[in-house]
C-alpha cells in the first residue's frame, strides 16, 4: 500500500504544480512554456482551479485510498481522453506541443489509477 500512497501523493503534487500556477499566475505559466497567454485568461484560470481541486482529491486518496477510491475513477475518466483532446488542439494550431507533452503525465496517472482500482477490487 505504501507504493500506491506514494503514487497518489505524486499525482496530487503534479496536479497542484500545474493547477495553482495556471490559476494564480496564468501569464507566467504560459511564459514558462514559451507561449503567450491566450486572450481568454478566465478559461485558463478555471482549468487551473479544477486541476488544483483534483490535486487536493488525490492528496485525500493518498491519505486513505480505500475510502476515497471514487476520486480515482473521476481521475481515470478525466485524465484518459485529455492527451487526445490536447493533441487535436495542437494539430489545429490552438495549443503548443509542450501542452501535449504535459498531458502524457495525466495518461500515465490514469493508467496507474486504473491499475490500482482493478487490483484492489473487493
Amino acid at each position: 500500500m505504501r507504493f500506491w500512497k506514494a503514487v497518489f501523493a505524486v499525482a496530487a503534487l503534479f496536479n497542484l504544480l500545474v493547477g495553482l500556477p495556471l490559476l494564480i499566475a496564468p501569464a507566467a505559466f504560459y511564459a514558462s512554456m514559451g507561449q503567450p497567454p491566450p486572450p481568454d485568461i478566465l478559461s485558463s484560470q478555471t482549468a487551473g482551479l479544477l486541476i488544483a481541486v483534483f490535486g487536493i482529491g488525490y492528496a485525500m486518496v493518498a491519505r486513505d485510498p480505500v475510502a476515497n477510491r471514487g476520486i480515482l475513477w473521476l481521475g481515470v475518466i478525466g485524465k484518459t481522453p485529455l492527451p487526445l483532446i490536447v493533441w487535436l488542439n495542437v494539430q489545429a494550431g490552438r495549443a503548443p506541443m509542450s501542452s501535449f507533452w504535459l498531458t502524457l503525465g495525466d495518461l500515465l496517472f490514469a493508467g496507474l489509477f486504473l491499475t490500482y482500482l482493478l487490483r484492489s477490487r473487493k
